[in-house]
């Protein structure tokens, strides 16, 4: 119910009419009924078979029909820029066998121009292999076989290019869970696969996925803020060239859909380098559309990065309006999948941190608890402890001392195997630990500054957590 609803949920109400034309026959039918229930309504399954009057079994093949007859009408629907082009690809074989062989080598000559342009390389074989036969008893062949074998070769390049883009972002996941060396390794020599081949081919495409990739590699390995400082005028130019990229090639459909990557590089770097009025300046610019960005799976990646920095440039600019900033707009269009376990840790903590912040801690434990039900954290020991030391905190603002003593001494369990001391762990259980003792203001600030003074480096925890005194005193029991 939910992939459905969230299907449903983000289409504007011209598509919906539309879908619920094709699907539905009356207002009687019971995938009418479904459709109209859940545009409107919250409800679960089991509410759903009620409003049905059906058993469970038939609900649920009811179901599974509605999803692939839903999936199945907006596929159809799915606005292709160019498609034209295309089309005129999938005629070419049959020019061939026209009756005119000049003309049918001036269209495709034309047809050449185009797909250079968008740097299609797998059409521009069909093409090249068109030509090549009709000027098979001249000197034409031979330039056109040559062409033919180049872009054989450049379609495998580039098929391979995507596929180390896109294993990138699996890998630079898996790393900020992790922070394994091993992790790092895969991203380093996939870094420099594809340096190798981008040097090449001159391709466009082949530079936009190289310069996104080492972006977000300086951004989210690099130590040192001195040397992103150094790279500015670098990173500058990259990313002026990949907006001229997507503005030169507005027909291109990969390119609509991740032209937002610019302006959310610019923030996430700006943001790096503590510029925040630079950082303000990208994040506007991506904020103002971000339930049309969030609305693409293949982007989860890009967003909860995105969501990531929303949260630090809140706390640095101490400015609460900025993290509850479109969040209706995004959660009603972002769904995330629990296989792709770093993009729904992090949003989903981004829904924690956001109640958080607007004091609402049941709200903010209840989707830490679920989070923790969904993903087996047990690859990810600090996200886990991270994670279970928020979920307490929660709690003990909440007075809640049985759930959040469980959770602490689950954590110490964790801890006692382990060589490295982690200290800013063991004074924030502290600091815990004296809520529930009743200390004093005073020994909870203390226990707070001192935490926050240990909380470094690759042994951080709760780097999302801002408290004022406001929220300390809330800890002193009464």
């Amino acid at each position: 119910m939910e992939t459905l609803r969230h299907i449903v949920n983000r289409l504007n109400e011209a598509d919906y009419r539309m879908l619920l034309a094709n699907v539905a026959t009356d207002k009687h039918s019971k995938p009418y009924i479904v459709l109209e229930t859940i545009r409107h309504k919250a409800v679960s399954d089991a509410e759903m078979i009620k409003i049905l009057e059906i058993n469970p079994s038939t609900y649920y093949t009811l179901k599974s029909r509605l999803n692939s007859k839903v999936a199945a009408i907006l596929s159809k629907n799915t606005d292709n820029p160019i498609s034209a082009l295309m089309q005129e690809v999938s005629r070419v074989p049959a020019s061939l066998y026209g009756t005119n062989k000049q003309v049918a080598i001036r269209s495709l000559k034309e047809l050449e121009k185009q797909l250079l342009e968008y740097d299609l390389s797998n059409e521009l074989i069909i093409v090249y292999h068109s030509l090549a036969r009709l000027n098979m008893y001249n000197e034409e062949y031979k330039h056109y076989e040559r062409l033919y074998n180049r872009f054989v070769a450049f379609s495998l390049a580039s098929a391979k290019g995507e596929n180390i883009y896109y294993n990138f972002t699996k890998s630079i996941s898996q790393y900020q869970l992790t922070n394994s060396a091993d992790e790092l390794a895969k991203i380093e020599n996939s870094l420099q696969e594809l340096a190798n081949i981008n040097e090449l081919y001159d391709s466009h495409r082949l530079f936009v996925f190289f310069n996104i990739m080492q972006i977000y590699y300086l951004l989210i390995t690099g130590k040192s803020i001195e040397g992103l400082v150094q790279k500015e005028m670098e990173i500058d130019k990259n990313l002026e060239d990949m907006r001229a990229i997507f503005a030169k090639y507005p027909m291109d459909t990969f390119y609509n859909t991740i032209k937002f990557i610019v302006e959310a590089l610019h923030f996430e770097y700006y943001l790096k380098i503590n510029n925040l009025v630079r950082a303000r300046h990208y994040y506007k610019l991506v904020i103002a559309n971000i339930g049309e960005y969030a609305s693409h799976p293949i982007m989860n990646f890009h967003i909860v990065q995105f969501l990531n920095a929303k949260i630090c440039l809140s706390l640095a600019s101490h400015d609460e309006k900025i993290l509850k900033e479109k969040n209706e707009a995004i959660f009603k269009i972002l769904y995330v999948d629990s296989e792709e376990e770093y993009n729904y840790i992090y949003y989903y903590r981004y829904q924690a941190v956001v109640k958080f912040y607007d004091g609402d801690y049941h709200g903010a434990a209840g989707i830490l608890n679920s989070l923790r039900d969904t993903i087996n954290l047990k690859s990810y020991w600090l996200v886990e402890i991270d994670l279970k030391l928020f979920q307490a905190f929660q709690y003990a603002l909440l007075k809640e001392d049985i759930l959040c003593r469980q959770l602490i001494g689950n954590i110490e369990r964790k801890l006692r195997p382990k060589k490295t001391e982690y200290k800013n762990i063991k004074v924030f259980i502290k600091l815990i630990k004296a809520s529930m003792l009743s200390e004093g203001i005073e020994k909870i600030t203390s226990l707070w500054e001192l935490f926050s003074q240990k909380n470094m480096g690759n042994e951080a925890v709760l780097s999302y957590l801002q408290i004022d005194k406001k929220i300390l005193k809330k800890l002193i029991r009464k």
